[in-house]
């Protein structure tokens, strides 16, 4: 895509809050790219905790920008986003790590049909990798789940970006909704190789927290599955919707309440049926776990 004209320059937008202690290792991350040439574009949510020592050892090698009021990661993008210089723009979380041929092999794996990409990556937790088997990810794909997971993985020509930025109205899933949306533009480029550390210690936490939530709250965390309902189709929609508010009932004090949420969005059928899939899934697991 890029013969016969200079490397093009890639922005990395590293989203901080209230970590400084991890900004360091993420900006080094970067700077030991192979690839060249990189901009850093440091955008801080408006954290409590100081900053000043971590970004005067960096100095002039990032773009420090301080919102002045607390957003989010989607709106910290956004932030990152508006300030990138470069033709192309990638996300690197500020807990995550990458590969340093993470961007040199996802530019050279771009093309006209293919102007974003993302890749496979490694969990901190368990040093298990996940990487998907085809070298294209299309809006199909995209049906069946979020196969691309962290935005850490993500790099998209700039131009795609300005049409679709991050939605700041989701309490989830906003990195699967962009990619819904860039995939309405262009097909993704998938480097089948583990190039980012993934640290889902966060996701984890966030994952039980939302076992014990009340309904409205879970509620509120479908907006994304709900704005993309057509895209989805109703099969897809009602069964990504029912494994995300069932798993709670094993664990929330809610059970009647949740099941009222879900039959009403995907009806009693389809409710009782991902309730028998969820209940096997949960005795294989308990048996494996005391085999082990």
């Amino acid at each position: 895509m890029h013969e016969n004209h200079e490397k093009p320059l890639v922005s990395v937008v590293i989203p901080t809050y209230n970590r400084p202690e991890h900004l360091i290792r993420a900006c080094e991350a970067v700077l030991g790219q192979t690839y060249e040439p990189i901009e850093i574009v440091v955008v801080n949510d408006n954290s409590d905790a100081d900053y000043s020592g971590v970004v005067a050892e960096l100095g002039a090698r990032i773009t420090y920008v301080e919102r002045s009021e607390n957003g989010g990661g989607a709106a910290a993008r956004n932030t990152g986003i508006q300030v990138a210089r470069g033709e192309y723009v990638a996300f690197l979380d500020d807990d995550d790590d990458w590969h340093p041929d993470k961007i040199a092999l996802q530019i050279s794996s771009m093309n006209r049909e293919c102007q974003a990409s993302h890749c496979g990556y490694r969990l901190m937790s368990s040093f298990k990798t996940r990487v998907e088997p085809s070298t294209k990810i299309t809006k199909e794909d995209l049906r069946e789940n979020n196969k691309l997971a962290s935005t850490s993985g993500l790099i998209v020509h700039k131009s795609i970006l300005i049409n679709h930025q991050f939605d700041e109205t989701l309490k989830r899933s906003q990195d699967w909704d962009i990619y819904i949306r860039i995939a309405m533009d262009t097909n993704f480029s998938y480097v089948r190789a583990p190039l980012y550390d993934y640290d889902d210690g966060d996701h984890e936490r966030m994952t039980n927290k939302y076992l014990t939530m009340r309904v409205p709250d879970i509620d509120l965390r479908l907006g994304m599955l709900r704005k993309h309902r057509e895209f989805l189709g109703e099969k897809y929609y009602s069964y990504h919707l029912a494994t995300y508010t069932l798993p709670a009932i094993f664990k929330n004090r809610d059970r009647t309440a949740i099941l009222k949420l879900t039959i009403s969005e995907v009806g009693y059928l389809n409710t009782c049926k991902y309730l028998v899939f969820l209940a096997l899934r949960r005795t294989k697991n308990m048996v494996l776990r005391k085999m082990s």
